[in-house]
């Protein structure tokens, strides 16, 4: 079950890097929702993966041998090897949840961090977060959950943008804070931290943090006109792409973004959106059966545990 686990788990930790050139062409939200799916999934599947494998280990240390024994036949070994594999596993998984629990704790120190309080600078209360406006000539642009949600920009990027522009970089970061896409880009640190030296791997993450981005711009450019008013403050501030507080964007994300709105929003018809979630359903329907398939051949296993089990009976009563 253990191996079942980490196979699956990382093949989907894989999936949003492997199929980004077809996710790129649903719709932004979709193509979100299909990432942090597939990464969340993933993610909880190997770390699982060898914490269960370490289980009947930690229940024989504390002797509790029968339940062991029974954990053994319901999990299995994560591969052949006995105690040494067990230790292994429960080594890697305590350091993947350290390293996981320290990375969570700092990025929402860095979160609760860019919050601004009410004596520094303007604060304008909008209808589901509040607009700060900085006194600074430094190009800003930031949103941050809270109690109220901030959307932070500078004085620089007021007087950078035209009013349409100011509009649709506000409306961006109030779509960033209304989808919560704080709790995704926190997993994605998560997940880099922890497994980003996996080849491949951080690629996904990249494909979840442009998603979200995309989604965050479609949701701007809701209105007429303000595309094009999104694609040209996108343009405008990217000379902070290499500044310590990039605003509005990251290098990365910007020529795919700058794309996307210089074109139509996207359509994609039913057969598209088939092709790019059958690798998440068959994935998660491979790792049901071999689950279900591992469950059948515990059942026999109990089965047989409890047949060799004194009862109490005697022949013939």
């Amino acid at each position: 079950m253990s191996a079942i686990l980490l196979v699956v788990g990382l093949a989907l930790l894989w999936l949003p890097g492997v199929v980004a050139s077809l996710g790129r062409h649903l719709e932004p939200s979709e193509w979100r929702r299909l990432n942090r799916v597939a990464i969340r999934l993933g993610f909880v599947m190997v770390a699982l993966g060898p914490l269960l494998a370490a289980v009947p280990l930690v229940l024989d240390a504390a002797r509790v041998h029968s339940v062991a024994d029974v954990c053994h036949h319901l999990l299995g070994p994560a591969a052949p090897g006995g105690a040494i594999v067990s230790w292994a596993s429960l080594t890697i998984s305590g350091a993947l949840f350290a390293v996981a629990g320290a990375a969570h704790r700092r990025s929402r120190r860095l979160q609760r961090a860019a919050r601004i309080e009410r004596w520094f600078g303007d604060h304008t209360r909008l209808s589901d977060a509040t607009l700060v406006v900085l006194p600074t000539d430094c190009v800003v642009a930031y949103a941050t959950p809270g109690s109220p949600a901030q959307v932070v920009v500078s004085r620089g990027l007021t007087n950078a943008l035209g009013p349409d522009e100011l509009d649709a970089v506000v409306r961006h970061e109030l779509a960033h804070l209304r989808n919560r896409h704080d709790r995704d880009l926190v997993f994605a640190g998560v997940v880099d931290a922890t497994l980003g030296w996996i080849p491949g791997l951080r690629a996904s993450t990249a494909a979840l943090r442009l998603s979200i981005e995309r989604s965050a711009d479609e949701e701007a450019s809701d209105l007429p006109g303000a595309r094009e008013a999104t694609r040209r403050a996108l343009l405008k501030t990217t000379t902070t792409m290499l500044g310590p507080v990039p605003a509005f964007t990251v290098a990365f994300t910007l020529l795919a973004r700058l794309e996307a709105l210089a074109t139509p929003p996207a359509d994609p018809s039913l057969r598209r959106r088939i092709v790019a979630f059958a690798p998440l359903a068959g994935l998660v329907v491979a790792a049901t059966v071999g689950l279900l398939g591992c469950s059948v051949l515990t059942d026999h296993s109990l089965l047989h545990l409890l047949g060799d089990c004194p009862t109490g009976a005697h022949p013939g009563e």
